[in-house]
């Protein structure tokens, strides 16, 4: 049983088996679920319409081109009817326009809040499927450990029944090591379904059918945590939370600076050239150049108004910025230390099954000599059976304490 122990925990956490080559690596699966889950191709298209925005808001810097025509056929009774026409071209230029330099700032601060929006439905996903991972293969090991545990409790009850029928043990400890092998039945029909329910989730973060057979996977391999978390800090600088925190800051005063602009004057260029008549094609033509230049001068408070507020936005959108620095700074220094504590545990619980298993050999013995009780013996084996479990739940949690780190610092 040690042997099983020690292969099962080394194949989650340390080893690549190369029997595993064709195995689902986690790599592979990560972008398999950014191309085909619904959350992931949601955030994508967000992005992708808010650079078509951008590029909306440039073309105001730029003239516009128009083609314009008209035609109607008129006439009165008793007299002959007429066709009048016309058609032509015309522009015009931006000479002095404030709103339209701040709105493209706007623009491109949108598109900022929409890509760090898709990084955080990223590593949202990932971290889901890192978890996916750590889940399915800690729950195809554990029962790989059931069977074993149900071998050995059969084995169990058959010594039991054995000494039951030479007068050495009595019919309590019969019946209570029946109980306890239909009890490990019970949890291996469990966890056989509970594999089921982790392979279906798999399945959807994947974008397939929830009844496609899941996949065989290649263990999730955690790194040794350094020492000290300032390794991480320029990392932090790029967390998602810190780019939508300043992108919203750029468009407060973006706004700010729209708000201003209303309050300017505005300057245009424009030009038309234009043909008419009633006899087709010949036609008089015309055309005219100029300029034209607005001021408002009266708005009752509006104007004032919208300058207080975004303002006060762009106030509050600084305050944010902070907040959101010091909550993504506390977060991933918790979740390193997490990371480091469930690495340590990890060494706790070794220690603790090899004693476990240690034990259990020696009052096996002891009981199979007549020199302790089975009642005894009954503990150690479930004391063994929790430690092998515990070891295998700390390779879990070692797994998912990494994912829980890697999202805090924005991967």
């Amino acid at each position: 049983m040690r042997t099983l122990i020690a292969a099962a925990v080394v194949c989650l956490l340390l080893l690549k088996p190369a029997a595993m080559a064709a195995a689902l690596s986690f790599e592979e699966a990560e972008r398999t679920m950014l191309a085909a889950n619904p959350q992931a191709a949601a955030a994508r298209q967000n992005l992708e319409t808010a650079k078509l925005r951008v590029s909306a808001a440039r073309a105001g810097l730029y003239p516009s081109l128009s083609a314009n025509a008209s035609y109607s056929r008129s006439g009165s009774q008793g007299l002959p009817s007429w066709d009048s026409y016309s058609y032509g071209l015309s522009g015009t230029q931006p000479l002095f326009a404030p709103a339209v330099p701040a709105a493209l700032r706007a623009a491109g601060a949108s598109m900022r809040i929409s890509q760090a929006a898709y990084s955080r439905t990223a590593s949202a996903l990932r971290y889901q499927l890192k978890s996916a991972f750590a889940d399915i293969i800690n729950s195809s090991e554990t029962i790989k450990l059931s069977q074993e545990t149900l071998k050995r409790r059969a084995e169990n009850l058959e010594l039991i029944r054995l000494k039951y029928q030479a007068g050495r043990e009595n019919k309590a400890a019969l019946l209570e090591t029946e109980a306890t092998l239909k009890t490990a039945q019970w949890q291996h029909e469990k966890y056989k379904k509970d594999l089921r329910l982790l392979e279906r989730k798999l399945n959807r973060l994947l974008g397939r059918p929830a009844r496609t057979p899941a996949p065989e996977l290649e263990p999730v391999l955690p790194p040794e945590p350094p020492e000290e978390f300032s390794f991480f800090s320029q990392q932090l600088e790029r967390h998602y939370s810190l780019l939508s925190a300043r992108a919203a800051l750029s468009a407060a005063e973006a706004a700010v600076d729209s708000a201003k602009s209303a309050m300017l004057p505005e300057a245009s260029a424009s030009g038309n050239y234009r043909w008419s008549g009633t006899d087709w094609p010949a036609a008089p033509n015309s055309w005219a150049l100029g300029a034209s230049v607005s001021l408002p001068l009266f708005s009752a408070g509006r104007l004032s108004s919208n300058l207080a507020a975004s303002k006060t936005a762009w106030s509050s959108a600084e305050a944010e910025l902070k907040n959101a620095s010091d909550e993504v700074y506390l977060n991933a220094e918790d979740s390193f230390l997490t990371w480091r504590e469930a690495r340590a545990y990890m060494d706790v619980a070794k220690s603790s099954l090899d004693a476990a298993e240690a034990r259990a050999w020696l009052v096996r013995k002891q009981y199979l000599a007549g020199q302790t009780s089975y009642f005894e013996w009954r503990n150690v084996e479930e004391q063994l059976i929790n430690e092998e479990n515990q070891y295998l739940a700390a390779g879990r949690s070692l797994i998912i304490s990494h994912a829980a780190f890697a999202q805090a610092i924005g991967e």
